[in-house]
């Protein structure tokens, strides 16, 4: 969407095409989890900036070569975002291992033991979104506090501990390496107070339809599993760069498509493409902005 804008603004025609059914991509994934909205209010501006560029915006709309050749661009930036990684476990093929984006995305449910395999911030985001499950909602908390029907003791249960219980594993011998430093402090204490369990220094070395097994130190542990959720990191997603640059097009990838990032990058990244594409290469023509994937970082 950024680079659209900035392709826009510079004076280009510019068309966005999106394969889901809504801009914004990754950052709904982010904004998915509680205290995390600000991400979706991002998204909401990124896509109003958009509206009010006049870009040309297609949603469901998968760009292959054939639309490419249809068009005929004079300028192309690839924004396809990333893909989530399924990593090399006996038993991730299982039906009840599902990946955090499909969580995040509502597209999938889980049962009330739930492992979750990566510690990093998907995993721990996807962690607390679980654990609120069942939980007081504010309005409910209020009235049972007004009218004391709980002790304040058992309002905090009811508010922090809902009805499932959540396991992260972790390889690594720390939770949520890539986030901030005062935002991990938050989401570590988020993780504390509402009873997630977690294991570090831990290696996953299958799944099963009852359980999962760890290694910690030389020890095997097995953590009972209705679900297992994969949040293992993510990986580049661009199927279609050579293609495109061998009809000789003018050519810009950025964001996941290019390598994981954190969300001020990509979206720099993405201005700065649009920016700058159609300097030495065209002037005043057509700019084609392809999202070819439903979950991405940077929609254009």
């Amino acid at each position: 969407m950024s680079a659209a804008v900035a392709a826009a603004e510079r004076g280009h025609r510019v068309v966005l095409h999106e394969k889901g059914d809504r801009l914004g991509g990754q950052l709904l994934l982010a904004g998915a989890p509680p205290g995390r909205e600000e991400f979706v209010v991002l998204a909401g501006d990124l896509a109003r900036q958009v509206e009010l560029s006049g870009v040309s915006v297609v949603l469901n709309s998968t760009v292959g070569e054939a639309l490419i050749e249809a068009q005929s661009p004079s300028a192309v930036i690839l924004a396809t975002g990333g893909e989530p990684i399924t990593p090399a476990i006996p038993g991730v093929e299982l039906p009840h291992v599902i990946q955090a984006w499909d969580l995040l995305t509502g597209n999938a449910r889980t049962g009330r033991r739930v492992v979750v395999i990566g510690g990093g911030a998907v995993g721990v985001e996807t962690a607390l979104l679980l654990a609120e499950k069942g939980t007081l909602s504010g309005e409910a908390l209020k009235f049972l506090l007004i009218h004391e029907a709980e002790s304040i003791e058992d309002l905090y249960s009811l508010a922090t501990h809902g009805s499932k219980e959540v396991t992260v594993i972790e390889m690594l011998d720390q939770l949520g390496k890539n986030f901030g430093r005062s935002t991990r402090w938050g989401m570590l204490q988020d993780v504390e107070r509402c009873g997630v369990k977690t294991r570090v220094a831990a290696t996953v070395v299958e799944i099963t339809t009852e359980y999962v097994r760890i290694e910690t130190e030389g020890r095997i542990e097995e953590i009972p599993a209705d679900s297992v959720v994969l949040a293992v990191g993510t990986r580049a997603f661009n199927p279609l760069q050579e293609r495109v640059a061998a009809r000789g097009v003018a050519l810009r990838v950025v964001g996941d498509a290019v390598r994981p990032a954190m969300v001020f990058d990509a979206i720099h990244e993405g201005f700065t493409a649009g920016r700058d594409i159609g300097c030495n290469e065209i002037d005043e023509e057509d700019t084609e902005c392809c999202s070819d994937n439903p979950d991405v970082g940077m929609s254009g």
